[in-house]
């Protein structure tokens, strides 16, 4: 159990005095220690991608808050890795929330003109990652891993090798909180890639959104996690013929196939999914923080009063605002038109919790209300005839 736990707001101000930092990965490396030797990890609380879609972030701490839910450490990437790193130094919420809603789309988005005008497509981004990164200095003060006061993980994608590096772990320390959150963040083709040690180092984002297979790795007793992809409906989206068209929806499609990987791969009975509904909102509206905090901090209290791995840590005198008594989970229904259903079996195969039968002429639910849906939409983005319809999302 680490001594350094936190509910969020408990040391004030980001950078507050800090007890000795635990690093989970760290803590073997003198005796040579595997990881399932560590100290035991309580509740490590996993902070997933987004853009301003992550100002949910904001109202899920505060809903940790108000139940009086603590965490022992914090992996985050993209905009979670800001946030992240901000709550794991001890940022209250409320002050979360009043650093990031004078946020304007200046402080992120300046055009590269100079770059564009003697590079032209050469160029290594479309903004200066300057300025994105002036703003981290002003909100994170300079800070190192070590002076937070629990342990903070973030990741990065490669461009050398592919893969992900994340900051935090062992032997990936000696680098600045700032620079690791600003690679964590650097949206490609967006923001120039942070060179470090030679390699060129992008959103973590791109290929683990929700990134719960190192928080796994940690082997906490439970994980609340914080997916920000989710859409309301499965629309299909106009799609526009021509060759920029064509790549920014291959882009879209590999990041809907990842996430669901992802979660049909390590989503368990450990992880408490909190899935805000902000996926109809556009990544980049400055203008809505509040809102979206408000969406993040009514799904986050719905969750972590029912979900059975975190509704035991909820103090009695529930904070305003929470859900009481304990309400069941919110479940997705399923439905197949049987007039277009061909009985191909892909609603099976893709279908993570067992919702439909593809036995027969004819696939069938199994699951009319499925509370374990991963809220992916994979079954119906899979159906060849648009035979499949969820509800309730």
């Amino acid at each position: 159990m680490i001594q350094a736990k936190t509910t969020d707001g408990a040391t004030g101000d980001f950078g507050a005095q800090a007890p000795e930092p635990f690093d989970p990965l760290l803590a073997g490396a003198v005796t040579g220690a595997p990881l399932d030797t560590l100290p035991q990890l309580d509740t490590v609380l996993v902070l997933g991608g987004g853009a301003m879609r992550g100002m949910a972030h904001i109202g899920v701490l505060r809903a940790l808050r108000k139940l009086g839910i603590g965490y022992d450490a914090v992996v985050g990437t993209s905009i979670g890795a800001l946030i992240g790193a901000m709550a794991a130094g001890g940022t209250a919420a409320d002050d979360l929330e009043g650093l990031l809603i004078g946020l304007e789309k200046e402080d992120y988005f300046r055009l590269n003109t100079a770059k564009f005008l003697f590079k032209g497509v050469r160029t290594p981004s479309m903004y200066r990652g300057t300025t994105f990164r002036a703003s981290l200095e002003r909100i994170l003060r300079g800070r190192t891993f070590d002076e937070l006061a629990v342990p903070f993980f973030c990741n990065a994608v490669c461009l050398e090798s592919g893969g992900s590096i994340f900051f935090g772990a062992r032997g990936l320390r000696d680098i600045s909180l700032v620079d690791a959150v600003y690679a964590s963040c650097a949206l490609p083709a967006v923001f120039e890639p942070l060179e470090w040690k030679g390699r060129h180092l992008v959103d973590g984002g791109i290929t683990e959104a929700v990134p719960l297979r190192f928080a796994k790795l940690l082997r906490p007793k439970r994980i609340i996690a914080v997916d920000l992809t989710v859409k309301a409906t499965q629309r299909l989206p106009e799609f526009k013929g021509h060759a920029v068209g064509t790549l920014l929806r291959s882009f879209d499609i590999v990041e809907d196939v990842l996430r669901e990987q992802m979660l049909h791969a390590y989503l368990d009975d450990t992880i408490a999914l909190i899935q805000p509904k902000v996926g109809h909102m556009h990544r980049f509206d400055f203008g809505r923080v509040q809102e979206v905090a408000q969406a993040g901090e009514s799904a986050a209290l719905a969750v972590l009063t029912s979900h059975p791995v975190t509704r035991e840590l909820v103090r009695a005198d529930l904070g305003e605002g929470a859900v009481c008594p304990v309400e069941p989970a919110e479940f997705v229904s399923l439905h197949i038109d049987p007039e277009q259903c061909i009985g191909c079996g892909l609603c099976e195969m893709t279908c993570a919790t067992e919702g439909f039968s593809a036995r027969g002429e004819r696939a069938t639910v199994l699951k009319a209300k499925n509370y374990q849906c991963t809220r992916d939409h994979a079954c119906a983005r899979n159906c060849p005839t648009g035979a499949i319809r969820l509800g309730n999302l």
